[in-house]
């Protein structure tokens, strides 16, 4: 509307301008087709470049510690530096297509202008006054034309924020629930679990992590899982829960997993990670979000679960967590041994029938006391990484690039030549005291 306003203005006075101020505006539309076509795509390899540059550097101050702890410090700047050197790539070419833009439209503009007023001065000769008037809107009709061009490369610009918008809307989703997957009110009654010929995988075309996998856990048995990294432990606890691509069955106390909703299996299933999210707020709110269980018996778990046996070696400077300490978001101002404690609270609060434990060094010693004591009649699936953490299990479960190569109870898997569990045992620099234990317990 502007355009056309500007453009009859000039008309009106210089009707001879009609075919120059068209043929301008026609280059200004010719020149923008090129550079919005040619912008998006840079814009899009710019987006995508971006966002390794920015996680690159929040991985590297997060793990500052280990960084420097490994001497890595010069693989981290270079992987910086290569990805820095992406992201300038396309962001130069984006720079040089707008001044490619801008040199074009401010030579359209010349021409247009310096040939009107050329006209209106030596050939028509008309007054100052429609002469000033003319040029005046000569310039802002030039100008209109860039604007227009910025405003278009902006709605294109912000339509990116749409296509990402779609893309995640296009993400396969988890099956939502439905009225057929409710297993009966009194489920789950036991923790007995029973798998047969389980597979995972962590894509559809990815290769398989877990292969062929059969065992039983009878309800209230403590199983120890180990393996070397990358033998499939993690990827066992995932596949229980149902968060990555499985096939064959998962029977929890006597229900196959794949035909409840998830909502149902993952709500029954407690699991303690090496390094549990909390939320942001008070110690109450992440033991009880919903406000459905007294102080009595948020303090009895807290207890329960060794939080105090944790906290007795702390001076009377030294701040205790009790059930109004403030959690910050992730539970950063908590150490990880005191975040996994929280985490043990909560499963003993809900009383789950099966738990499954990725143990840490420093508090498994406290965790492992308080299963024993209070979570009698549950089943544990305790991942180790170290050896004297599930010596003392009923059963335990050695994994080795996605198979079970052994399964059965420590002092008989001890007792086996050439035996996997044996073999991890005999290179420990604790073999004479994991030993021990197993005869102590056997």
């Amino acid at each position: 509307m502007k355009l056309t306003f500007k453009l009859t203005a000039i008309v009106i006075l210089t009707p001879l301008f009609l075919i120059p101020g068209v043929a301008a505006l026609a280059a200004g539309y010719t020149c923008a087709q090129i550079y919005l076509k040619s912008q998006m795509s840079v814009k899009r390899e710019m987006s995508v470049a971006k966002s390794p540059v920015l996680g690159h550097f929040g991985a590297t101050v997060a793990c500052l510690a280990s960084i420097r702890a490994y001497g890595a410090q010069e693989m981290v700047t270079e992987e910086l530096l290569r990805q820095v050197d992406k992201y300038s790539q396309s962001s130069r070419i984006f720079y040089n297509l707008q001044q490619w833009m801008a040199i074009r439209m401010h030579v359209i503009s010349a021409l247009f202008i310096g040939s009107l007023t050329w006209y209106l001065m030596y050939v028509k000769k008309d007054t100052a006054s429609n002469t000033g008037f003319s040029i005046n809107m000569a310039v802002t009709f030039t100008s209109a034309i860039f604007g227009w061009i910025i405003n278009i490369n902006m709605l294109e610009g912000q339509s990116m924020s749409l296509e990402r918008i779609d893309a995640y809307v296009q993400i396969e989703q988890e099956a939502k629930p439905t009225e057929q997957g409710k297993p009966p009110a009194y489920w789950p009654a036991s923790g007995e679990l029973r798998v047969e010929n389980l597979s995972a995988r962590y894509s559809p075309e990815g290769p398989e992590v877990l292969h062929q996998l059969s065992f039983h856990i009878k309800s209230g048995e403590r199983i120890g899982v180990i393996g070397r990294t990358g033998s499939g432990k993690s990827s066992l606890a995932l596949s229980l829960l149902r968060c990555i691509y499985t096939t064959g069955e998962v029977i929890y106390d006597g229900i196959p997993t794949s035909s409840m909703n998830l909502d149902t299996l993952r709500s029954s299933i407690t699991i303690i990670p090496q390094v549990p999210e909390l939320i942001s707020g008070t110690l109450r709110q992440n033991l009880d979000p919903f406000g459905e269980v007294d102080d009595l018996m948020l303090n009895g778990s807290l207890r329960a679960a060794g939080l105090t046996a944790l906290q007795d070696h702390f001076t009377e400077d030294e701040d205790k967590i009790t059930l109004d300490t403030t959690i910050s978001g992730g539970g950063s101002n908590l150490s990880v041994g005191q975040r996994q404690i929280i985490a043990l609270a909560r499963a003993l609060i809900r009383r789950s029938k099966l738990l499954i434990l990725d143990e840490d060094y420093k508090t498994d010693t406290i965790i492992q006391t308080s299963l024993c004591h209070e979570l009698t009649g549950s089943t544990v699936i305790t991942i180790a990484h170290r050896l004297q953490t599930i010596m003392d299990s009923d059963r335990i479960l050695v994994l080795d690039a996605g198979n079970i190569v052994e399964f059965g109870v420590p002092a008989d898997l001890l007792k086996k030549k050439g035996g996997k569990l044996r073999a991890l045992v005999e290179e420990s620099n604790e073999k004479n005291t994991l030993f021990n234990l197993v005869r102590a317990v056997y």
